[in-house]
């Protein structure tokens, strides 16, 4: 006998979604929280923005907020991983589920989500991380850098915790990890190259190694100055698949308001790939997807997606 959709319901393990925003824009945050829409049941979010706060209106607009199902906390930043701990500590004074979604502002889930959330249940007790793909798409909606392995869900225990000023790294689970063959989209490299001179001057302050532009240079970078090491726009790999559907609009919005740097972008692109380089790509383009595609081998990995 079939069960019924409250049976089903019952059964299907709780999820929230952990978020972290600060005064930055965030073009992608509303296209995030439609993504998340069928895969978490709410959003806890710490916004350190100061007042008034630029994603007031993506989150207040979202679905979670709507049905009262966001969490919303405006404790100031002081680091990374402190502002994902008061998302911890929320979610355990709410019982806000059994599974965290990792996520990020500048990253956007595909429909899929929402079907390795609903089986999340069927997960084996001793994994605690079930990690999916992302392509980092580098100052282009056309191009990417590369297909990377990313957590997208942990199992919450009273004992994780997040450590690192900067880079920060849960810690309070040891289990094991499963990997899926699903693969999402990460915007963050996308924006300005002013926007990730800023980033870097921040991570310096919290004590990441590295150079940084002096910020009375700040509006004088463009991606061609900035991200001026040759080997980024050579290894600019060509986007053949989909975008998620919730980012397509803002996709659209945002190739038009910035089409002339994108002409530009292309253009270096293209002048630092001539046809052995491209080569090298087409090769590196297939080893990227059999990393991701080649999880679906396992048995586990397969029902989580069914």
């Amino acid at each position: 006998m079939a069960q019924s959709n409250e049976e089903s319901r019952e059964k299907r393990p709780r999820v929230a979604a952990h978020l972290i925003v600060g005064p930055r824009e965030e073009p992608f945050l509303s296209a995030l929280c439609e993504s998340l829409e069928g895969a978490c049941q709410s959003l806890i979010v710490n916004d350190n923005s100061p007042d008034p706060s630029p994603h007031r209106a993506a989150l207040e607009s979202s679905t979670f907020a709507r049905a009262g199902r966001l969490l919303l906390d405006r404790t100031p930043f002081t680091d990374f991983s402190s502002a994902r701990n008061i998302c911890l500590h929320l979610h355990r004074e709410l019982d806000a589920g059994e599974w965290i979604a990792f996520v990020d502002a500048d990253e956007v889930h595909g429909p899929a989500v929402a079907r390795i959330a609903r089986n999340l249940g069927e997960v084996p007790a001793e994994i605690h991380f079930v990690d999916g793909y992302t392509w980092h798409f580098f100052q282009s909606f056309e191009r990417y850098m590369s297909i990377e392995r990313r957590m997208a869900f942990f199992r919450f225990t009273p004992q994780a915790r997040w450590e690192g000023s900067v880079h920060e790294k849960i810690q309070g689970l040891g289990g094991a990890r499963l990997a899926l063959p699903y693969v999402y989209a990460h915007y963050g490299w996308v924006m300005p190259a002013r926007h990730h001179a800023q980033k870097g001057r921040q991570y310096l302050r919290l004590g990441a190694p590295g150079e940084v532009v002096h910020e009375s240079e700040l509006d004088r970078v463009q991606a061609e100055n900035y991200f001026e090491f040759a080997h980024r726009w050579a290894g600019a790999l060509r986007f053949t698949g989909s975008h998620p559907p919730a980012a397509q609009p803002i996709i659209d919005r945002v190739s038009r308001e910035r089409a002339d740097e994108f002409a530009r972008v292309e253009q270096l692109i293209r002048e630092c790939q001539p046809l052995p380089q491209r080569l090298r790509n087409a090769l590196m383009k297939i080893q990227y997807d059999l990393r991701w595609r080649g999880r679906a081998l396992n048995p586990q990995a397969r029902r989580l997606l069914a």
